[in-house]
Protein backbone atom coordinates (compact mmCIF):
# COMPACT_ATOMS: atom_id res chain seq x y z
CA UNK A 1 0.00 0.00 0.00
CA UNK A 2 1.29 3.81 -1.13
CA UNK A 3 -0.15 7.03 0.29
CA UNK A 4 -0.07 10.54 -1.42
CA UNK A 5 1.78 13.29 -0.05
CA UNK A 6 -0.25 16.27 0.85
CA UNK A 7 1.17 17.92 -1.76
CA UNK A 8 0.03 15.26 -4.18
CA UNK A 9 -3.73 15.80 -3.88
CA UNK A 10 -5.28 19.19 -4.59
CA UNK A 11 -7.21 21.03 -2.69
CA UNK A 12 -10.24 19.18 -3.30
CA UNK A 13 -9.40 16.41 -1.80
CA UNK A 14 -11.77 14.85 1.17
CA UNK A 15 -10.32 11.12 1.49
CA UNK A 16 -9.35 10.88 5.01
CA UNK A 17 -6.27 8.23 4.08
CA UNK A 18 -6.19 8.20 0.36
CA UNK A 19 -3.86 5.43 -1.06
CA UNK A 20 -3.39 2.95 -3.66
CA UNK A 21 -1.85 -0.18 -3.68
CA UNK A 22 -0.89 -2.24 -7.37
CA UNK A 23 -1.34 -5.99 -7.42
CA UNK A 24 1.22 -8.44 -8.58
CA UNK A 25 -1.67 -9.32 -11.35
CA UNK A 26 -1.25 -5.87 -12.42
CA UNK A 27 -4.91 -4.75 -11.32
CA UNK A 28 -4.12 -0.92 -8.85
CA UNK A 29 -6.99 -0.43 -6.15
CA UNK A 30 -7.46 3.32 -5.22
CA UNK A 31 -9.48 3.85 -1.21
CA UNK A 32 -9.70 6.88 0.47
CA UNK A 33 -9.63 5.13 3.81
CA UNK A 34 -7.44 2.38 5.01
CA UNK A 35 -8.73 -1.50 6.47
CA UNK A 36 -12.24 -2.60 6.15
CA UNK A 37 -13.46 0.74 6.10
CA UNK A 38 -12.15 1.72 2.88
CA UNK A 39 -13.53 -1.39 0.94
CA UNK A 40 -16.57 -0.42 0.38
CA UNK A 41 -15.72 2.78 -1.10
CA UNK A 42 -12.53 1.41 -3.24
CA UNK A 43 -11.87 1.68 -6.67
CA UNK A 44 -10.53 -1.72 -8.51
CA UNK A 45 -8.89 -1.16 -11.85
CA UNK A 46 -8.05 -4.68 -14.32
CA UNK A 47 -4.48 -3.67 -15.73
CA UNK A 48 -6.24 -2.27 -19.45
CA UNK A 49 -7.85 0.43 -17.14
CA UNK A 50 -5.41 1.56 -15.35
CA UNK A 51 -3.91 2.07 -18.73
CA UNK A 52 -6.81 3.70 -20.41
CA UNK A 53 -6.70 6.13 -17.13
CA UNK A 54 -3.05 7.24 -17.74
CA UNK A 55 -3.36 7.34 -21.78
CA UNK A 56 -6.68 9.61 -21.38
CA UNK A 57 -4.76 12.11 -18.79
CA UNK A 58 -1.74 12.04 -20.92
CA UNK A 59 -3.78 13.42 -23.57
CA UNK A 60 -5.48 15.69 -21.80
CA UNK A 61 -4.12 19.01 -22.39
CA UNK A 62 -2.41 19.18 -18.86
CA UNK A 63 0.25 21.38 -18.61
CA UNK A 64 3.30 18.90 -17.81
CA UNK A 65 6.36 19.12 -19.85
CA UNK A 66 7.01 16.83 -21.91
CA UNK A 67 9.84 16.00 -19.77
CA UNK A 68 7.39 15.10 -17.35
CA UNK A 69 4.94 12.81 -19.42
Amino acid sequence: MSYWNKEDLTQYNHAEEPHYSVQINGKVDISPLTGDKGTEHRISLQPWGMYKLVEEWLQSGHRLSKGWR
